[in-house]
């Protein structure tokens, strides 16, 4: 499994506990069918220091695997790393409760990477992801120890060939080679490709991070056994998408349309996503009573209500150009990409550098830490990554 983002959706309060529901029922599943071990390609987390709520939940379920002698494996994410490439997955490793296996040393200016043996005779190793593909220069230095046996890389990096982010992927000629088996992950659509003899996996993310996503849900993990792919569901809920053209109709019809066709649909454990598009006869969208469609949507037994109103507009105001991806990776890179010839700062210049500079602002404050002690963090963060 891979990209469970522990802990997303941190701003929706309808929304924040699924994605470790999705964790404790792919767990339950793989107790349940007494897997050897259980691989996580990177984003167990969401952020690099988790809410205690998440974590207590999280080490609940990994010390279910353990009592029942299932092993994981591990390696950070672009999610759950720091700019200094500290992760709290080092914790849960210092407490016997999962094992990173994305440790390379570093030797006459390459990375050797070593292998961990399962008892099930597995041979493990792998590289961890970074913020915008930086890690795309690790590949270029790696190297893989000798072994004979069954070998797996796990990874969490884009590949080119396969049509993943073309700006920001891993060409495959940088896997390194001889290996059964790549699970990966940062791309957060499933998919099984070939690669020589073996198999480049991607499961996807196990909960949706986005609107896109959850238009599209049908999340799980893999179950493999003697190179047999099983994609296993850890879907929680169904959802219910209405689109509703708002074009050339007053907002308060719009209202109504919604409300008649709440009425006229079965949303009993549903999850409904709305989205509402077209530029208004009259009114503002602020003028749909959202929170009235919210609550007919609760009484027919809606779980949660999502919506999407970012092409709604009215005639008063000019269309503002959406992007198709929202994903906020993305979005960044894209405003980097239309910027970068209006940055005056020489050492800015590079796009991999601005997004190690956002990535190093980003760090979230420290519980019980000061304001002017993350402040002075963050600044160190920051120059640390300009070499300054």
């Amino acid at each position: 499994m891979a990209d469970c983002h522990l802990g997303s959706w941190s701003s929706h309060p309808d929304l924040r506990e699924y994605s470790i529901k999705a964790f404790e029922k792919a767990v339950d599943i793989c107790i349940e069918k007494s897997t050897d071990f259980i691989l996580i390609s990177g984003d167990l987390f969401d952020t690099s220091l988790p809410s205690i709520d998440i974590l207590k939940r999280a080490v609940r379920k990994l010390r279910e695997c353990r009592d029942a002698g299932i092993r994981i494996y591990v390696i950070a994410g672009s999610h759950d790393s720091s700019p200094t490439g500290k992760t709290f997955l080092s914790v849960l490793e210092d407490a016997g409760l999962l094992k990173d296996v994305a440790k390379p040393l570093e030797a006459n200016g390459r990375l050797i990477l070593k292998f961990i043996e399962d008892k099930s005779g597995a041979n493990i190793t792998g590289l961890f992801g970074k913020r915008g593909s930086l890690e795309k220069c690790l590949f270029e230095r790696l190297v893989v120890e000798s072994k004979d046996g069954f070998k797996i890389f796990m990874m969490h990096s884009a590949i080119e060939e396969f049509n993943q982010l073309k700006d920001n992927a891993i060409p495959l000629a940088l896997l390194p080679k001889n290996f059964d088996y790549y699970a990966s992950g940062h791309i957060h659509t499933r998919s099984e490709n070939d690669f020589g003899k073996a198999k480049v996996v991607f499961p996807g993310a196990l909960f949706p991070t986005d609107f896109q996503e959850l238009e599209k849900y049908d999340a799980g993990f893999y179950i493999v056994d003697d190179m047999k792919l099983d994609f296993t569901s850890a879907k929680l809920f169904d959802i219910e998408l209405m689109k509703i053209d708002a074009n050339k109709k007053p907002a308060g019809m719009v209202e109504e349309e919604i409300i008649r066709e709440l009425e006229a649909r079965e949303m009993d454990g549903k999850m409904l996503l709305l989205k509402v598009e077209g530029t208004l006869e009259s009114g503002k969208p602020s003028d749909i009573d959202f929170r009235r469609i919210t609550s007919k949507a609760e009484s027919r037994n809606a779980i949660a209500v999502k919506k999407n109103i970012s092409k709604l507009k009215t005639k008063e105001f000019q269309e503002v150009a959406v992007r198709k991806n929202l994903m906020v990776d993305d979005i960044e890179k894209e405003l980097i990409d239309e910027s970068l010839d209006k940055i005056n700062v020489p050492a800015l210049r590079s796009k991999e550098l601005i997004l190690a500079v956002m990535d190093a602002l980003k760090d979230e404050k420290k519980e019980g830490e000061t304001n002017a002690t993350y402040e002075e963090r963050i600044k160190d963060n920051a120059k640390r990554v300009l070499g300054l």
